[in-house]
């Protein structure tokens, strides 16, 4: 499994420390490909994997627009499914902060 880590500002109260998270992504024949990343929130964590999942040719033909993610965070564990759909809506729509303005700028470089 590779790992990505997610630039991040200086923590600050009352902003979410980075986690690492173990991300899933199921293909159609039904082959389940995870990585690790680092990240602050979880939509960063979805997008730094998609990043990764693009780069390898065994992954990237998951990525579908119906694909759904499953995002485990670690300490405490915690798990979301993001549809790839929803993710790319994320990735476009304005943010809500500059420091989520900063994670979609740096994901949008991978």
């Amino acid at each position: 499994q590779g790992e990505i880590k997610a630039k991040h500002c200086d923590i600050l109260p009352g902003v979410p420390p980075v986690r690492s998270c173990f991300v899933s992504l199921k293909s159609v024949d039904g082959t389940t490909h995870t990585i690790r990343v680092k990240a602050p929130t979880l939509f960063v964590a979805a997008a730094a994997a998609v990043a990764a999942f693009r780069q390898e040719q065994w992954a990237a033909e998951a990525l579908t627009p119906n694909a759904t993610l499953r995002v485990e965070v670690q300490m405490p564990p915690i798990v979301h499914e993001v549809s790839l759909r929803t993710l790319e809506r994320w990735m476009q729509s304005p943010s809500a902060s500059p420091r989520e303005e900063m994670g979609k700028r740096q994901m949008g470089k991978r």
